[in-house]
């Protein structure tokens, strides 16, 4: 375990209490929610009419402010109630990056892209796609890429799976985090993508106990759809099925049944070596 895991580690265990609870991590979804909803007539003022400013310039400033201001405010309220000022932004056993990275890949095109097409697509989720995918932009890189990640990692893994892995059993504070980080995204079709990406990084958080690895495979995870609107036309393919859109059913279970393989394959690799890293980060 290098010296800043076992510092991160160290405060922890002399905090004067842990934070957050369940109820606590309830909150927290609140002031996300909150900030938000406040930062909704903010964007309107800022809107391509008449300021011009580009949706990619909107998303990273709602982004930064509105994941922004209540990882401040999380952070602030942990750091007063455990002692802890810092978060855990390294990698002990190199050999998982490119595992984890590897499996993020097939977990969000050939797992949860068929599992959220089992739910009918709204125009106002349609619309949002869209719009997204039609800026290609630097701001729109920055904003899902690397602000989005960093952010929401920070708290999702980095305060809320932490204290609650002090709590609860690793496979239930791994649930509840998952289940609340598909929630944020206020939407049934980001809560399917964000619950399955949130059970994969919360089982990596809880070996690794290191929110750069966390952050890393929730930038990759957004970076696929980035990078699929230079590859596909999104406004046709948006309008058909998965098995449409890939040329048919066979190709389609190929792709499903490929891609667990290809998840599963890195998960055992990944399992093997977490057992040669400390027991410790486990505790």
């Amino acid at each position: 375990m290098t010296e800043a895991s076992n510092q991160v580690l160290g405060r922890a265990e002399t905090g004067s209490s842990n934070y957050p609870s369940l109820a606590q991590s309830w909150g927290i979804l609140g002031i996300m929610v909150a900030t938000n909803i406040v930062m909704v007539p903010v964007l309107l003022l800022l809107g391509p009419d008449p300021s011009g400013m580009s949706f990619g310039a909107q998303t990273l400033i709602a982004t930064l402010l509105g994941t922004g201001i209540p990882c401040w405010i999380v952070y602030q309220i942990r750091k007063k109630k455990t002692d802890i000022t810092s978060f855990n932004l390294t990698i002990d056993n190199p050999r998982i990056i490119p595992l984890i990275l590897l499996a993020a890949i097939p977990l969000n095109l050939g797992i949860a892209g068929p599992l959220v097409e089992l739910i009918p697509m709204a125009d106002f989720f349609r619309d949002m796609i869209l719009e997204l995918a039609s800026d290609k932009g630097l701001l729109m890189f920055l904003a899902l890429v690397i602000a989005a990640p960093v952010l929401e990692e920070l708290i999702f893994r980095g305060i809320i799976l932490d204290g609650l892995l002090k709590i609860y059993s690793p496979a239930k504070a791994i649930v509840i985090s998952s289940l609340l980080f598909g929630l944020i995204h206020l939407n049934p079709w980001q809560f399917i993508g964000g619950a399955v990406a949130g059970g994969f990084i919360g089982w990596v958080y809880f070996h690794t106990r290191s929110v750069l690895a966390a952050i890393l495979i929730h930038a990759v995870f957004n970076l696929t759809a980035f990078v699929e609107g230079y590859f596909i036309d999104v406004e046709q393919a948006i309008d058909m099925s998965y098995s449409e859109f890939l040329g048919g059913m066979t190709n389609y279970v190929l792709l499903i049944v490929g891609s667990i393989v290809v998840t599963l394959g890195c998960m055992v690799a990944l399992d093997r070596e977490f057992k040669r890293s400390s027991p410790a980060l486990k505790t």
